[in-house]
C-alpha cells in the first residue's frame, strides 16, 4: 500500500519542473480559496464615498487626457518603427515560436534562475501571429491598459497630476526599455503589479470579495515572472499590515487591526510567498546554482555608481521613504498603508539588486513605477502647505530626474533602433545575394563580433531563409553557410543554440565580411575589412547622424547601453558593413 502511495509522489517529484502549469494552477486555486475563506464578505453598511470620486472632469482635465492619448499614439507608433527580430535574445522567437516551437519554462537550477512564466505568453501568441507588429501588440496592450488604470487609481490627485505622472513614467528609461522590447520580464511584472494595486484599491473601496480574488490572481502572476517579485508582494503586504497596526495617537501597536478585512487580504497575499519558496527550493534541488549571479556580479562601488548614473529617482525614493517612516514612528504624520507599503516594497526590491551586486538598465522598472507614483503623490498633495524652499528643492530634483530620463531614454532608443535596422538590412543583403546565387554565400566572417552576437544574427538569417550550418542531434556538422570569427576559440556551437562557429584569423577569398553595428572596434580596424582587400556590398551609418559637437555628451550616456554600459563607446559605434573579401 505504501509503495502505491509513494510511486505517484516520486513521479511528481521527478517531473516537478515539467509539471509547472498544474502546480501553479493548484497554488493559485488554493490562494483564491484562502481568500474566500479568510476575507469577510461585503457587509450591508455602505462605505464612505469620497468627494473626488463624484467630481466631473474640468476642461483642463479633459485637455490633459487628450494630450495623454496623443502622446500614447506617438509612443506606440515610435515603438513599431524599424522593429524586427534582430535584437538581443530574439533568437527565442526566430529559433523558437516563429518556427513552431514553444519557449521552454525559464527554470534553470544550474544558473539559479526561477522565473517560469518568462516568455510563456509568446507560446500562446505564436498561434495567432508571426509578425513583429503582432508580437509588439502584447506590449502595446499592456502599456495602454496600465496607463488607463493609473489614470483612475489615485482619486486624491487631480486628473492633470495623474496625467503628468503617467507621462513621467513613460519616459523613464527602465520602463521605456521594458515595454519597447519583447524579452524583458519587467514589463509583465509592472503590468501585474498595477493590476494588483488596482484590485487592492478597489477592495478597500468596495469590500467586494471579487476584487480580493482578483488581487490574489494578480499576485500569482506577479510572483512567477521574476525572482525578485516576491519582495514586491511580501513588502507591500507586510508593510501595509505593520503600518495599519501602528497606533497613531497612543504608544505601541493595535493588533486588533489584523481582524480588518484589508489586513486579512494582506495576510493571504503575504502567505502565498510560502508555497512560492517551497516550489523554488524543490525546483533548484539539489544544484542550487548561482551561475547567473556570478556572471553578472560587479563590485559594490560600481553597482552604486551605476545606479546613480541610471536612476536618480530610486535614491530619492529611498531618502523620502526613510524620512517619512521616521516621522510615522514619531507620530508626526499619518501613515498611508497603501502607498507607504508600496514604497517599502520598492526599496526592498532595489536593495536586493544592490546586495546581489547586479546592475542593468531595466532591472528597476517596477521600482521606478513605484517611485514616480509615490514621490509624485507626496509632492502634489503637499505643494500647497510647504515652504517655498522645499518647493524649489522639489523642482530642482524634478528637473534632474527629467533631464536624466530624457537623455538616457533617447540614447537607448536611438541605439536600439539603429542596431535592429542595421542588422535587418545586413540580413536582407545576405538573403538577396544567397537567393540569387547560393554559391556566392558560402562563408561569413565576423572580425569583431562575439559568439553571442554571431549566434543571434545566425538565428535571424536562418529565420529569413539563409541556411546556416547547424549541429544536429547526431553530432554531425550539418550543411549550410559557414560562420567564422576572430573571437571564436574552437569549432562548436555558437552559445546555447545549434549554429556552429569556427575560429578564423583572416577571411578567405570570396568570404562575406560582416561588421555588426554593436561590434567593439575602432574605425581604423573596421576600415581594414570594409575597404582593404574587399569590395563593399553594403554600408550602414546611424540615422539620423549625431553632430560631432554633441558626441562628447552622447558618450557619457553609455551607461544605459546593453553592450557598452561598462566601457566607452567605440568611434565605430552603430556603423556596419558587408563586403566581399578578394
Amino acid at each position: 500500500m505504501l509503495h502505491h502511495l509513494l510511486h505517484p509522489l516520486k513521479l511528481a517529484w521527478g517531473e516537478r519542473i515539467a509539471l509547472f502549469w498544474p502546480i501553479w494552477a493548484a497554488i493559485t486555486a488554493i490562494g483564491v480559496m484562502l481568500v474566500i475563506r479568510v476575507v469577510p464578505a461585503r457587509s450591508n453598511t455602505p462605505l464612505e464615498q469620497t468627494e473626488h470620486q463624484r467630481h466631473c472632469w474640468s476642461r483642463a482635465d479633459t485637455i490633459a487626457a487628450v494630450f495623454l492619448c496623443l502622446f500614447l499614439g506617438c509612443y506606440v507608433a515610435g515603438s513599431l518603427v524599424w522593429e524586427d527580430f534582430t535584437y538581443y535574445d530574439n533568437s527565442h522567437f526566430t529559433n523558437g515560436t516563429l518556427v513552431g516551437h514553444d519557449i521552454p519554462r525559464q527554470i534553470s537550477p544550474e544558473a539559479g534562475r526561477f522565473w517560469p512564466l518568462g516568455h510563456q505568453e509568446f507560446n500562446l501568441l505564436r498561434h495567432f501571429t508571426h509578425s513583429i507588429t503582432g508580437y509588439h501588440a502584447l506590449r502595446i496592450f499592456q502599456v495602454l491598459f496600465m496607463c488607463a488604470i493609473l489614470l483612475f487609481l489615485d482619486g486624491e490627485l487631480s486628473v492633470r497630476a495623474r496625467v503628468g505622472l503617467i507621462l513621467l513614467l513613460l519616459i523613464t528609461p527602465s520602463i521605456l526599455i521594458s515595454f519597447s522590447g519583447l524579452i524583458y520580464p519587467e514589463a509583465n511584472v509592472m503590468f501585474w503589479l498595477v493590476c494588483l494595486m488596482w484590485s487592492v484599491k478597489s477592495f478597500e473601496q468596495s469590500r467586494s470579495i471579487a476584487w480580493a480574488m482578483a488581487a490574489m490572481i494578480a499576485s500569482q502572476f506577479l510572483l512567477y515572472y521574476k525572482e525578485t517579485a516576491f519582495l514586491l508582494l511580501f513588502g507591500f503586504a507586510a508593510g501595509r499590515l505593520l503600518l495599519r497596526c501602528w497606533r497613531i495617537n497612543d504608544a505601541g501597536w493595535d493588533f486588533k487591526r489584523l481582524q480588518d478585512p484589508e489586513s486579512r487580504l494582506d495576510l493571504c497575499l503575504a502567505f502565498m510567498v510560502v508555497p512560492y519558496f517551497l516550489y523554488y527550493l524543490a525546483a533548484m534541488f539539489p544544484t542550487f546554482g548561482m551561475g547567473y549571479n556570478k556572471e553578472s556580479r560587479l563590485p559594490l562601488f560600481q553597482v552604486i555608481v551605476s545606479y546613480l548614473k541610471l536612476d536618480v529617482v530610486v535614491w530619492i525614493l529611498v531618502a523620502a521613504t526613510a524620512v517619512r517612516i521616521v516621522l510615522i514612528l514619531r507620530r508626526r504624520v499619518l501613515p498611508s498603508p497603501f502607498w507607504d507599503g508600496l514604497a517599502l516594497a520598492g526599496i526592498g526590491c532595489f536593495a536586493s539588486y544592490v546586495i546581489l551586486h547586479m546592475v542593468s538598465s531595466y532591472y528597476l522598472a517596477p521600482v521606478d513605477l513605484i517611485a514616480v507614483l509615490y514621490l509624485g503623490r507626496l509632492a502634489f498633495l503637499s505643494i500647497g502647505t510647504t515652504h517655498v524652499a522645499f518647493r524649489l528643492c522639489a523642482l530642482a530634483l524634478l528637473s534632474l530626474v527629467c533631464l536624466q530620463d530624457c537623455s538616457l531614454s533617447w540614447f537607448r532608443m536611438y541605439e536600439r533602433k539603429n542596431v535592429i535596422h542595421a542588422k535587418a538590412e545586413i540580413g536582407h543583403v545576405i538573403e538577396g545575394r544567397y537567393k540569387s546565387d547560393p554559391q556566392s554565400v558560402r562563408r561569413l566572417f565576423f572580425p569583431f563580433a562575439n559568439s553571442f552576437h554571431i549566434m543571434e544574427f545566425a538565428s535571424y538569417l536562418s529565420y529569413i531563409g539563409v541556411p546556416v550550418e547547424e549541429l544536429p542531434a547526431g553530432s554531425r556538422t550539418g550543411i549550410g553557410v559557414f560562420l567564422a570569427g576572430k573571437t571564436i576559440q574552437k569549432d562548436g556551437p555558437c552559445g546555447y543554440r545549434a549554429f556552429v562557429c569556427h575560429p578564423g584569423q583572416t577571411p578567405g577569398s570570396g568570404d562575406l565580411v560582416v561588421v555588426l553595428p554593436d561590434d567593439l572596434t575602432s574605425i581604423d580596424e573596421s576600415n581594414r575589412y570594409r575597404l582593404g582587400g574587399s569590395a563593399l556590398l553594403f554600408s550602414y551609418d546611424p540615422r539620423p547622424p549625431i553632430p560631432q559637437c554633441a558626441r562628447p555628451f552622447v558618450n557619457h550616456l553609455h551607461v544605459v547601453s546593453p553592450v557598452f554600459s561598462n566601457q566607452r563607446l567605440p568611434d565605430s559605434w552603430l556603423k556596419a558593413s558587408v563586403s566581399i573579401w578578394n
